[in-house]
């Protein structure tokens, strides 16, 4: 019997955990999988062990467990592996295949594109990572978002790269050059990010620009679409 096994990277917040297992009630709608679970990476439970037991435990033989992360970074590549391989171990007669991360997806940048309104300007938001293929990844989105949109992307971080967030919102709160800058953070869930990206904001109040925050990824439909595409190929 099938399962799907959704990681998704956990969070200290418990309002960023209610986030993700409403995000994955969601998807697992569209998707018509007898077996489905979710599990977390760190922080929550349970975590991604457990998870192949639940599935376990339901009848599964066959697990397709899919990481809910946007880019293909050091979770994506080493960590998740890590724990799969251990469960593999634990239950060797189950087949459990690893799915992939969304990574550069075209339909999600004209999600981006079509949400964005009354801008001359676009900070795109990312949580931020050392693995240089992910900030690659990262930059041809705020590349390709640009193209679509027309209107200057500016790719920050919020931690592990640079530029960072605080330092792109200082620089264009004193240019001329923009008054209406979008906020996109380009990350699932907000959790604790969601305090220090209104603070940070909040701080810039007096400037002439002005800045407006736009929600997470996890609210376009397009995430739906790509996870149940998955599956089918799986399938």
């Amino acid at each position: 019997m099938k399962a799907v096994l959704y990681i998704c990277h956990g969070s200290r917040s418990k309002e960023g955990q209610k986030e993700a297992i409403a995000f994955v009630e969601r998807l697992s709608s569209s998707v018509f999988i007898p077996i489905q679970h979710i599990c977390f990476l760190e922080l929550c439970e349970p975590d991604i062990v457990t998870g192949v037991e639940r599935c376990v435990r339901d009848g599964a033989t066959t697990i397709l467990a899919i990481p809910l992360l946007l880019l293909a970074a050091n979770h994506a590549k080493h960590d998740i592996p890590y724990e799969l391989e251990k469960a593999k171990k634990m239950f060797p007669s189950v087949t459990i295949t690893y799915g992939k991360p969304f990574g550069v997806q075209h339909d999600i940048i004209s999600a981006l594109s079509a949400m964005i309104q009354h801008a001359d300007a676009i900070m795109l938001v990312g949580r931020g990572s050392s693995d240089t293929e992910a900030q690659a990844d990262f930059q041809q989105i705020a590349y390709l978002l640009q193209n679509e949109t027309n209107i200057p992307v500016y790719p920050c971080y919020l931690a592990a790269a640079s530029p960072s967030f605080s330092d792109v919102v200082t620089s264009l709160s004193k240019t001329a050059n923009h008054k209406r800058v979008a906020v996109v953070p380009y990350i699932l869930f907000f959790g604790q990010l969601l305090d220090y990206i209104h603070k940070t904001l909040q701080a810039q109040q007096a400037s002439d620009v002005s800045f407006t925050l736009y929600p997470p990824v996890r609210t376009y439909d397009v995430l739906d679409h790509l996870v149940e595409q998955q599956v089918k190929e799986w399938g």
